[in-house]
């Protein structure tokens, strides 16, 4: 796809860029890269112009690849151009490793293009990681310019198929003489790449073909029919050995995991069968009665030995080992010692497996003393009353709450579920003691009252029952008005009783006298309503006021 937008540019006379940004990405309606640039001369060391890993994106088999295919087909008014992609075969191949970090081509086939007249392209199968080498012509791939030596740039303002898009160099082989001569591989060199290239290339031409995309079962039933000739030609099941590189299978059988590209194609180099009839229609594997099983035939793999350390940093990745080592706390795991010395585990394991192999074995040894802790701790949990909250019996043991879900989900789901029950039964406890006080109780009690019989809060009862409790402290409130006005009451019929005892007797019923004699002495002066029923009173005896 990559290729075809810059053959499209071309075609119409204008840059790649100029036709993404300004037609292209407002059409499809997506945003402009945040790294995009039309100019026309990006320079030498530069990444200017869109970035590569939008053109991995357009040429592989995700959702932005479906969205630029539906587009150009849209603009286009083609229907083909999802097969310059790889949605065909977006449920079996995988995203990782799929696709080469650099932009790589044959000078060879440029120059053949060239010669004959041909449409100058990049093909999809140069994309591919796993090819290195040019089929036709058994030579390997160029990655940088010859003139400029710097790496191509996928869409750039100088994007033309087979030139340079930094210098605009022609990138075939008539031009360029200071090339180095390619000799061709020996037979048994080029068999692995030379396999390689070829099948990748009949799964590309075998995608306009395919009615429907594959589904991930296919692969799942090719590995159930592989494992089954392995175990009747009695081998070791579970793993597969692909070179130096034994994987477990379960995964890959059972459809949950999509094998890399590069251990899918040694596979099918020791099944002896193409990628695309793996992919498509894998044969039932049986293995006839008494039938000698032969080995897989072998893939060539090139050794890659690891650059020696030597001096004080290896002193120094030891040092830290053996000090990981005689830790008496809790074991270190490899990786926090690899993080800690600023390199990763494999080179720990390269050069000191000696002490990689102990202090991985102690810090499995602790996880699972920790897990059969763990589960015994949320087992005692499940068997306590009240039930706990998870948190608290995390807490307890000194558990992450997090790690209690990951290995022991349903004893935790158990123990939440009982802690919810328990949660909603005192509730409901709550909700009738509440309604208790509320409809029943005389006097009516105040909610502070109500809140510390019942051990919470007055704002806990409000938050949980606010209803209730508005109508308990309505309720309170009336009743604390009905006592105050009875009280009301009864000292006005007592000042009336004493002013007329002491018009009885002849004596002037002043407030101080009247105030003097009440049961309960107090200040009537500072009462309107009093003083009005006391006046009332003396004009209705005769007296003066």
């Amino acid at each position: 796809m990559s290729s075809y937008l810059n053959r499209l540019a071309q075609a119409h006379c204008v840059t790649v860029t100029t036709l993404i940004i300004h037609e292209l990405l407002p059409r499809l309606g997506l945003p402009a890269p945040p790294k995009a640039h039309p100019a026309s001369t990006p320079p030498r060391g530069g990444g200017r112009g869109l970035s590569q890993h939008l053109a991995r994106q357009i040429n592989g088999l995700g959702r932005i690849a479906a969205t630029w295919v539906d587009g150009l087909e849209a603009l286009t008014g083609r229907r083909d151009l999802r097969f310059l992609t790889l949605l065909t075969w977006r449920a079996v191949l995988p995203t990782r490793h799929l696709f080469a970090p650099r932009i790589r081509w044959c000078p060879a086939c440029f120059e053949d293009q060239r010669t004959t007249g041909h449409p100058r392209y990049m093909p999809l199968v140069w994309t591919l990681n796993p090819v290195t080498c040019c089929v036709r012509h058994r030579q390997p791939f160029q990655s940088h310019c010859p003139v400029c030596h710097q790496p191509l740039v996928a869409f750039s303002g100088r994007s033309r198929p087979g030139y340079c898009s930094r210098c605009g160099a022609w990138l075939g082989a008539a031009e360029h003489g200071a090339l180095p001569p390619v000799e061709p591989p020996a037979a048994e060199a080029w068999h692995w790449p030379g396999w390689v290239g070829t099948t990748l290339g009949y799964l590309l031409q075998a995608a306009p073909r395919q009615e429907r995309p594959p589904p991930r079962e296919t692969v799942a039933r090719a590995f159930a029919a592989y494992h089954a000739h392995r175990s009747a030609a009695g081998w070791p099941p579970g793993t597969v050995d692909l070179g130096r590189q034994r994987v477990r299978s379960s995964r890959w059988a059972q459809g949950q995991r999509v094998m890399q590209i590069d251990l899918l194609l040694r596979f099918c180099w020791q099944m002896d069968i193409s990628l695309v009839q793996f992919l498509t229609e894998p044969p039932p594997v049986r293995v006839l009665p008494g039938a000698v099983a032969m080995p897989p035939p072998s893939v060539p793999v090139v050794a890659t030995a690891p650059r020696p350390l030597t001096g004080p940093r290896r002193e120094t990745l030891c040092g830290a080992l053996e000090a990981a080592l005689a830790t008496a706390g809790p074991p270190v795991s490899l990786r926090a010692v690899a993080k800690r010395l600023h390199t990763e585990t494999r080179t720990l394991w390269a050069y000191a497996p000696d002490l990689c192999q102990p202090l991985v074995h102690r810090r499995t040894v602790s996880l699972g003393q920790r897990r059969d802790r763990m589960h015994a701790l949320l087992e005692h949990a499940l068997r306590e009353d009240p039930p706990p909250v998870l948190r608290r019996v995390c807490q307890r043991g000194a558990v992450p709450t997090s790690m209690a879900w990951y290995y022991y989900p349903e004893l935790c789901r158990q123990i939440v579920a009982r802690a919810a029950e328990e949660r909603q039964q005192r509730f409901l406890i709550l909700q009738r003691a509440v309604e208790h006080a509320v409809h029943e109780e005389t006097p009516p009690p105040t909610l502070k009252a109500v809140a510390a019989r019942l051990g919470r809060s007055a704002n806990s009862l409000r938050q949980h029952f606010p209803a209730l409790c508005g109508q308990l402290t309505a309720r309170h409130h009336a009743y604390q008005q009905a006592c105050l006005q009875q009280r009301h009451h009864a000292c006005l019929e007592e000042i009336r009783a004493i002013a007329r005892a002491l018009h009885a007797q002849g004596i002037f019923p002043s407030i101080n006298r009247v105030a003097e004699q009440l049961a309960r002495p107090r200040n009537i002066a500072s009462n309107a309503a009093y003083i009005a029923a006391l006046r009332h009173l003396r004009r209705e005896l005769g007296w003066k006021q």
